[in-house]
């Protein structure tokens, strides 16, 4: 073979390499190129759910806070309606009968009581319309009372007094029994009574300051 066809073989082959290692390279360029796209991607998409997931758990403990103020709102507003619709009103009635039920000859034994006179008038138009009041009160709203932790012994002594007002009112309303009492009929006032509205009472309004604490103190999570 002629030197100058070796030349010519060896310049050939020199381009074929040059053009396997160009073509090579640009295939090598290419797929890197996909697979820092594709690895690009896989980034974004793990970025992207971690980002979700972040969002879901801030969206799922948003929620639950909402539910527990759901739950501290729905628990205030029955509390403040037992108070206001069922313990405040009887409460403030048994705190002014007290007072004026002391005053009644017929009923105490006190020096201080009232004429005859003034007390008859003070028992029937006070005294009587008070406890009737009462009553109305007890009669209407008493399911406000049921899911208290003595809700049996309030029952049984609302009972009680109930019938001590019917007969009450029954034997003032009789012109020969003026000077009976419920007590001579085994209808004493229930001496339960008073004390127990006065301590639900004043159980619901601690209950409901330790409400509104907790309330605010999850509204500022």
């Amino acid at each position: 073979m002629a030197l100058s066809e070796k030349i010519i073989e060896l310049v050939i082959d020199k381009v074929l390499l040059g053009g396997i290692v160009l073509v090579a390279g640009y295939w090598l360029n290419k797929r890197f190129e996909v697979f820092k796209n594709e690895t690009n991607e896989k980034y974004y998409q793990r970025q992207l759910i971690a980002e979700l997931e972040n969002q879901q758990k801030q969206q799922i403990s948003e929620l639950e806070n909402q539910l527990v103020v759901a739950r501290y709102n729905a628990e205030l507003e029955f509390i403040e309606r037992q108070i206001s619709e069922f313990y405040w009103p009887i409460y403030l009635r048994l705190e002014k009968d007290t007072v004026m039920w002391k005053r009644i000859k017929s009923l105490s034994s006190e020096q201080d009581v009232l004429p005859d006179a003034a007390s008859e008038a003070i028992e029937k138009e006070f005294i009587l319309k008070n406890h009737q009041e009462i009553v109305e009160i007890i009669e209407a709203k008493i399911h406000l009372a049921e899911n208290s932790a003595n809700s049996k012994e309030l029952i049984d002594e609302l009972l009680k007094y109930i019938k001590h007002v019917a007969v009450y009112k029954t034997i003032r309303s009789i012109k020969e029994l003026q000077n009976v009492n419920p007590m001579d009929l085994n209808e004493p006032f229930p001496p339960k009574f008073f004390p127990l509205i006065e301590h639900n009472f004043r159980e619901l309004q601690s209950r409901y300051e330790s409400l509104k604490k907790a309330k605010a103190r999850e509204l500022q999570k």
